[in-house]
């Protein structure tokens, strides 16, 4: 059982959270409490979590009637984890950017606080080290416990290495630590060295140390065991397998020395990407070309796009045709000089000529990239007797690839072209805060073109007016005008037409919800989703195939065309703030399996098998050097620390 007590309601961010684990430290609570007040700035909290089977609780409780700051203390019956545990329960409870952990036995001198968080930025952690220039750890007492403390470290280091063995003192208790950079879900805590299992668990690299001095203790007895020195062990063996499993995909934006070794292995590929949309077209498709060409050329290959960039396209309303048959001639001599097509489609009149006139493993070896079925609104028969046409011609393709395995069963037939599935990718940055403060609206947020097939007409209805739902609405199209119009004097709906990249970013980390309210299977991915999820952002999406497949269980998939519906689940987030707090942890596990350095990987991988397949010679590997390699060895993340004071 949890109990959980508050002196303030939380309004506002805290300058820092102070996490406080504690079991029988009634003697020592009331000085804690004090000297933290005489050290912490003003606007900060504090988190006590206790484990205690005598009255620590109730004094800390007792306590929080004189001091300065915010106090929680969230009391445990069953200690889950131990230390470590009531750690991470303190850590999800804290509302500041940085939060430091401390015991509170007063070994850790509240006045270093500052020093930590004057330490901060730019890392994600700073130690607190009796190691280090500076450092003094005779606190420790006995010359036993300072042996057994420095062979324990060693032993860390050794087993773990990476920034585990860079630090001077990994098995710290005291540290400063930026929330956003934590992955608690991964965690699992055993025992008191909660500093090892968050670094190794969240994959932390920047690190910085601060030394101090280890004081004596105030009151009440060490809970240092044999026991606990078993776990201990326990826990370096548990955390040293978790590496092993993890370590190749715990970076999904930057490569290893493995990976790049590998590259350094690979053929060199003339390639011809042949695309309706790249940039400077705005759209999701041209995003997802422009990331997997400038991705191939990276490493190493010559990559050429051929798009409606070079030749414009006849646009009547929603139908666009392109004028490639026109040009085949040329054209059909320009694919000689490569060794594969990536091919995107279906687009009428671009991806059923290539196939037509160049498939049936004629010449130029050619991958297929199916993002959808074509669905033009008005135009729903002809839509469907097309696809059934192009699912043909799309056999004549060497291989094929979709984001989903919706598409891939459609795409897949007997005896035909071998099919995969290769998600789109996204950027996965730090995650961002989102305090959740009682009362406040659930704020929306839809990214697209305004074009009738994104359903807008569906969505303002479902939110404008309402209470407790804020939409904003980024992006811009010719129907915008009407959109707003349908949105009438709402004060809750806001539309901001295009936004840069990093307003787009700071959007995404300040909205609860990404909505995708698409009425047809022209919305194929949803790469605008993954985005958000990337944030932590929950999504809310048409049943749509493809956009369904992305989301799976991070967030919820609604009918078309239905304003209740989607009224109903966005006010079903907004009263239930613990189910989208989880939602939104979830959504952003699953975007961080999705980085766009795996998906242009999967590229080549597809892209070298479909002309080896073909019985070609594959061009000479490159010998480049890469200018900088990670410094790790064996598949641990390289880190930095940086001694400060």
């Amino acid at each position: 059982m949890l109990t959980s007590f508050a002196t303030t309601p939380r309004t506002i961010t805290p300058t820092v959270s102070v996490v406080i684990p504690t079991f029988n430290e009634a003697g020592n609570v009331d000085e804690l409490l004090r000297r933290l007040a005489e050290a912490l700035p003003a606007g900060a909290e504090v988190v006590v979590v206790d484990d205690s089977t005598d009255d620590t609780a109730d004094r800390a409780r007792a306590a929080a009637l004189v001091v300065p700051f915010t106090l929680t203390v969230i009391h445990r019956d069953e200690p889950a984890g131990g230390l470590g545990g009531a750690v991470v329960e303190g850590l999800r409870a804290a509302q500041a950017d940085w939060a430091v952990v401390m015991d509170g036995d007063l070994q850790h001198p509240p006045a270093v606080v500052a020093e930590l968080l004057a330490a901060g930025p730019g890392h994600d952690v700073v130690v607190a080290t009796r190691y280090a220039q500076g450092g003094d750890g005779s606190g420790l007492g006995s010359p036993y416990r300072h042996a057994v403390s420095r062979g324990s470290k060693a032993l860390a280091a050794r087993l773990l290495g990476g920034a585990v063995a860079q630090m001077s003192d990994p098995l710290s208790g005291f540290f400063a630590v930026r929330r956003a950079a934590l992955d608690l879900d991964a965690v699992d805590p055993i025992g008191y060295k909660i500093l090892l299992e968050l670094v190794v668990r969240s994959g932390l690299e920047r690190i910085a140390e601060v030394p101090f001095t280890f004081g004596v203790r105030h009151a009440e007895e060490s809970k240092s065991t044999a026991r606990e020195g078993m776990r201990f062990l326990q826990h370096l063996r548990t955390l040293r397998r978790a590496q092993r499993v993890v370590a190749p995909t715990t970076a999904p934006i930057r490569l290893d020395d493995h990976r790049r070794a590998r590259e350094n292995r690979s053929p060199r590929l003339e390639v011809l990407i042949v695309t309706s949309e790249a940039p400077p077209i705005v759209s999701g498709i041209s995003r997802c070309v422009d990331r997997l060409t400038v991705g191939l050329r990276e490493r190493g290959h010559r990559v050429d796009v051929l798009s409606s960039v070079q030749m414009p396209r006849l646009m009547l309303g929603e139908y666009r045709f392109s004028p490639l048959v026109a040009y085949w001639r040329q054209i059909g001599k320009m694919l000689e000089g490569y060794d594969v097509v990536n091919l995107h489609g279906p687009v009428p009149t671009m991806s059923d000529v290539v196939l037509l006139l160049a498939g049936a493993r004629r010449g130029t070896p050619i991958l297929y990239t199916h993002h959808s079925a074509l669905a033009v609104r008005g135009a729903e028969t002809l839509s469907r007797v097309y696809n059934r046409l192009h699912r043909i011609l799309s056999g004549r393709a060497d291989r094929i690839l979709t984001t989903s395995e919706h598409y891939a069963e459609e795409e897949r037939r007997a005896g035909g072209p071998a099919v995969e599935v290769v998600p789109w990718g996204v950027d996965v940055r730090p995650q961002p805060l989102r305090p959740v403060v009682d009362g406040a609206p659930l704020r929306v947020l839809f990214v697209g073109q305004m074009r009738p097939y994104k359903g807008l007409e569906w969505l303002i209805p479902a939110v404008a007016g309402r209470p407790g739902l804020e939409l904003t609405l980024i992006g811009d199209g010719a129907h915008r005008a009407e959109y707003e119009a349908l949105a009438g004097s709402a004060d809750n709906v806001l539309f901001t037409g295009r936004v840069s990249d990093e307003d787009l970013h700071r959007a995404y980390d300040t909205h609860d919800v990404v909505v995708l309210p698409s009425v047809t299977q022209a919305e194929a991915f949803g790469l605008v989703v993954l985005e958000g999820m990337a944030a932590g952002c929950v999504p809310v999406v048409s049943n749509l195939p493809g956009v369904r497949d992305l989301v799976a269980d991070t967030g919820l998939v609604v009918g078309t065309r239905d304003v209740d519906a989607l009224a109903a689940a966005l006010d079903g987030l907004a009263a239930d703030r613990s189910r989208l707090v989880s939602l939104g942890r979830k959504a952003r596990r699953r975007a961080e399996s999705l980085s766009w350095d795996t998906c242009v990987e999967r590229y080549e991988s597809a892209m070298i098998a479909t002309v080896a397949d073909r019985g070609r010679v594959l061009p000479a590997a490159r010998t480049t050097v890469p200018a900088a390699v990670s410094a790790s060895a064996a598949g641990a993340p390289a880190a930095t620390v940086t001694r400060v004071g």
